[in-house]
């Protein structure tokens, strides 16, 4: 029986033999294996010895080796949970960030009552609460803006029914357009010396809003910035506004009396219709033009300025009572 083959011419070898049979070539001790001998297959690793194991994970020094290797997971699982909730935002706003200032852009949590805006995130500043941040949360009671906030963007809090206060630091200079409108339950507000001016329709609708404390620093008040706020009773006109907008401080209903600084210059229409108990408005000689309607629908005024001043004019005109001064 052939138990290998000849290197040399491929021949048939048996057991025993020298010299192949078929071209008498020299048999190789390779080339006769024994009976039943089977080729070793290659080295493989040493197999895992499962006590030793178990005895390693039990000591002092496995021990240690577990606790690092938990500790490396959970850091790996915090990190990840870290970038997913800032991706959303964390302490209840959403907001975005630049090198140097961050924007609140709005709450993530709709019920939220009391605002503590933050005064940094990430280690940098916020400055701005952004256009129409908190627009329409019903819940929002409160607010309280940090020294960092220096603009108080178009509509931030407009239709926050619910805000009754609201903490305006004096860092803040710019105080946006319908900022503040319909807010229905704000009472009073102190607007900080920062503030330079007051945009259009800013305090619109505040229903409740009794006074209004502006101070010399603004220049400028905006077109219908305290329309219908129909509790307002009192309200400074600072010395440095040279205008007084359209509709301005239309249907304040329960404003009685107002005093024009002499930096005015103008009285636009409808700067004070509708104020029906107004009962008296002192303008100086500096005011050269008042518009049509600009006091229509004032059934209990009476305007005091001087003799033959602009003012007179347009209340002979007007059928609006005069008292010389």
């Amino acid at each position: 029986m052939a138990i290998g083959t000849c290197s040399k011419c491929g021949g048939p070898l048996e057991q025993g033999v020298t010299t192949c049979p078929e071209c008498g070539e020299a048999v190789k001790k390779a080339e006769t294996p024994k009976p039943n001998e089977t080729v070793k297959p290659a080295a493989s690793k040493a197999p895992v010895d499962v006590q030793k194991a178990k005895d390693l994970a039990k000591s002092p020094k496995g021990k240690i080796v577990g606790i690092g290797a938990v500790a490396v997971i959970l850091a790996v699982i915090g990190i990840a949970a870290f970038v997913l909730l800032k991706k959303d935002s964390p302490d209840d706003y959403s907001y975005k960030l630049t090198i140097t200032d961050a924007t609140i852009t709005g709450v993530l949590n709709k019920d939220l009552e009391n605002l503590k805006i933050p005064s940094s995130i990430d280690g940098v500043p916020v400055t701005t609460i952004g256009n129409r941040a908190f627009v329409d949360c019903v819940f929002i009671t409160g607010a309280e803006l940090p020294d960092s906030v220096t603009t108080i963007e178009s509509a931030a809090f407009s239709g926050c029914i619910s805000l009754t206060s609201v903490s305006v630091p004096n860092s803040v200079s710019d105080i946006g357009a319908y900022a503040f409108a319909n807010c229905n339950e704000l009472k009073s507000l102190s607007i900080p010396d920062s503030v330079t001016i007051i945009n259009k329709y800013t305090f619109m609708g505040c229903t409740s809003l009794t006074s209004a404390d502006i101070p010399d620093t603004v220049t400028s008040i905006g077109s219908a910035a305290f329309v219908d706020c129909k509790s307002l009773k009192k309200v400074n006109i600072p010395k440095g506004v040279t205008e007084i907008n359209n509709s301005t401080f239309q249907n304040c209903e329960s404003l009685t009396k107002v005093e024009i600084p002499k930096s005015v210059t103008r009285i636009h229409s409808y700067a004070f219709s509708g104020c029906t108990n107004l009962t008296r408005v002192d303008i100086p000689i500096t005011v050269q033009q008042i518009n049509n309607h600009a006091f229509d629908d004032c059934p209990n005024l009476t305007i005091y300025g001087k003799s033959g001043s602009p003012a007179e004019v347009y209340a002979r005109a007007n059928k609006i009572k005069f008292k010389a001064q």
